[in-house]
């Protein structure tokens, strides 16, 4: 799927102004000019500029308002693989409170690679490094707490 410059600078104005109005709420740091509203407020300035200037140079290469639909759309096996990839969202929701993030993660990816076509010899491994590697990155390095289990109670 496509969608034309025209389409898009149109909706990267309205979420501009989506962020300014949901910014304008926050209140100001006491005593300075500026406060929790400051970024959004220069992020959503700088957003609505860059769909000005999508917009504008659609309008100028006398661009249409629309999508332009590709074939894998109409494609079964495609469909298929996105669905399967959205039910894999919807078992880490589900499962990775009772089994935890480790082993979670680790099926979510295998599946993901063998589904795409990925060769299990290759699906396993990368699934295991991957698996590691953002257990590491986000369990020590960026605080985050994933879900643990009693599968697998230990801290990394």
């Amino acid at each position: 799927m496509r969608v034309t410059d025209l389409t898009l600078g149109c909706l990267v104005i309205l979420a501009g102004i989506a962020i300014f109005i949901s910014a304008i709420d926050f209140t100001v740091i006491p005593g300075q000019s500026y406060g929790a509203g400051t970024m959004p407020r220069a992020i959503a300035f700088a957003t609505v500029g860059t769909g000005i200037f999508l917009t504008v140079k659609a309008l100028l290469a006398k661009g249409r308002f629309g999508l332009e639909l590709e074939e894998w759309v109409f494609n079964r096996g495609s469909l298929l693989r996105i669905g399967m990839i959205l039910a894999l969202i919807v078992f880490y929701i589900a499962g990775a409170p009772i089994l935890g993030f480790a082993p979670t993660a680790f099926l979510i990816l295998i599946v993901a690679m063998l589904v795409l076509g990925t060769r299990p010899l290759i699906a396993v491994p990368v699934s295991l490094v991957a698996t590691v590697a953002i257990q590491q990155s986000f369990g020590k390095l960026l605080l985050v707490p994933l879900p643990r289990s009693d599968f697998l109670p230990f801290l990394w």
